[in-house]
């Protein structure tokens, strides 16, 4: 009998922690965490009593939302349906940003709170992007954007905004501070917010995403001293959050993972594509244009596959002659990228993609026949390039409940965090791209 019993227990699904506290630091990378005269004290302690990964690998593009939504779902894109920060449907013109949607209509696989909300286990959320009117969050202040891009106060269910003031917490100054010199006093806000989150409600998976860490890299570059301090106030808001499960009396039986959407680089230089694309003809069946670190080439109308797509293949695979381009990206290669074929849904970003490496800006300047590399005008301190590079890397930080102490684990990615907030839980996670991160839980 002992052994049978014995057996069972090995058997029964391992309850390794009662609640999650997801944190997504925008722009955290990865060598941030390797260089020691960044102020972070909160962090540093969690990687103390836990579980640092030297790095984690985000999907393509490595942008905010695409990896939001993955971190939630432990897919691909092209399985969750949120392939950019913004998407057009083709078939209607409709241009928009995937936040702005309800979740259900624009988030195509389970979230990781579906199946913590089916076990009543309680959820909450704060400012996470594609959260918009999400039933399997309980307590939530969604990303939503107004007509400004600035965040959208009326999206937010007035009776969370009338409890949190009650509570001390004057949640609109977040919304009037966002994306201002005050963004890391407001991410003190949002972080307050959650904190009365797990001390009333005690949610099983509660999480929020830091902006402070965006707007300065993307002002002043990952190695100004504002970033610097920016990491330090999010620190900061990390702090917060620790003290609220502390006064929940939450510690012992909560895990804290620490986690980002992409990295960042700050690139000089650019190169003019357009001479190429103009000389071999195809622009009169093709339009390009993107982001800098991609070029898009979609169809026009009357393109047809069969005649037009080698003359567009043997026109893109000619760019690959030049030193700062790196990948040239078919039809064929999209589900290698994680994203879906043309053909597959309304909103794919493109036919095909010209990809430069993570020095260079790709530009489309008719008024030049040059493709010299040249400086850009004004440095881009940004994001969106192949996940393989070091500088799009992202931090990845486990402990508490369930997790190892003072462990150091190699390359991750961020498909396997819903898996293995899952498992902290006490269940599975299925049909997922990622994986358990078995060698970070006890």
């Amino acid at each position: 009998m002992t052994r049978l019993l014995s057996l069972l227990v090995l058997l029964a699904p391992l309850v390794s922690a009662r609640h999650v506290v997801l944190v997504s630091i925008d722009g955290f990378a990865a060598y941030h965490l390797t260089n020691q005269e960044l102020d972070l004290p909160n962090i540093r302690a969690l990687i103390h009593e836990g579980v640092w990964a030297t790095n984690s690998r985000a999907v393509f593009p490595t942008v905010t939302h695409p990896n939001h939504t993955t971190l939630l779902t432990g897919v691909q894109p092209r399985v969750h349906g949120v392939y950019s920060n913004g998407l057009t449907d083709r078939r209607t013109g409709e241009s928009f940003h995937p936040t702005n949607k309800p979740r259900k209509e624009i988030v195509q696989a389970p979230t990781i709170f579906d199946l913590v909300k089916a076990r009543d286990m309680g959820t909450a959320a704060f400012f996470w992007p594609e959260t918009r009117d999400d039933p399997a969050i309980d307590f939530n202040i969604p990303e939503v954007f107004d007509a400004n891009r600035k965040a959208n106060l009326a999206a937010i269910d007035r009776k969370v905004i009338k409890e949190l003031n009650k509570a001390g917490i004057p949640i609109e100054l977040y919304f009037q501070w966002y994306q201002t010199f005050r963004q890391g006093a407001g991410d003190g806000l949002l972080a307050e917010a959650a904190g009365h989150a797990l001390k009333t409600r005690k949610p099983g998976l509660t999480a929020i995403h830091i902006l402070v860490t965006d707007q300065a890299q993307h002002d002043w570059g990952p190695h100004h001293y504002r970033s610097s301090a920016a990491l330090t106030q999010a620190d900061a808001a990390v702090g917060i959050l620790r003290d609220a499960v502390e006064e929940a009396g939450l510690a012992n039986e909560t895990t804290f993972i620490i986690a980002a959407d992409h990295g960042f680089h700050s690139i000089e230089h650019e190169v003019n594509i357009y001479p190429a694309l103009s000389q071999s003809g195809i622009l009169d069946k093709v339009d390009v244009g993107g982001y800098g670190w991609m070029m898009w080439v979609r169809p026009k109308e009357g393109f047809d596959e069969a005649a037009d797509g080698p003359r567009v293949a043997a026109a893109l695979k000619g760019l690959l002659k030049h030193e700062n381009i790196v990948r040239v990206a078919g039809p064929d290669d999209m589900h290698d990228l994680g994203l879906p074929r043309w053909e597959e849904s309304p909103l794919s970003l493109g036919h095909s993609v010209v990809l430069a490496d993570a020095d260079t800006y790709l530009v489309m300047d008719p008024e030049s026949d040059s493709m010299e590399r040249r400086p850009k005008k004004a440095a881009a301190h940004s994001h969106g390039y192949l996940p393989e590079h070091p500088r799009m890397r992202t931090a990845l930080v486990l402990s508490g409940a369930g997790v190892k102490e003072g462990v150091v684990i190699g390359e991750v990615s961020n498909l396997d965090v819903a898996p293995t907030i899952a498992r902290l839980l006490g269940f599975e996670m299925e049909n997922v791209d990622g994986r358990v991160l078995t060698e970070a839980l006890d």
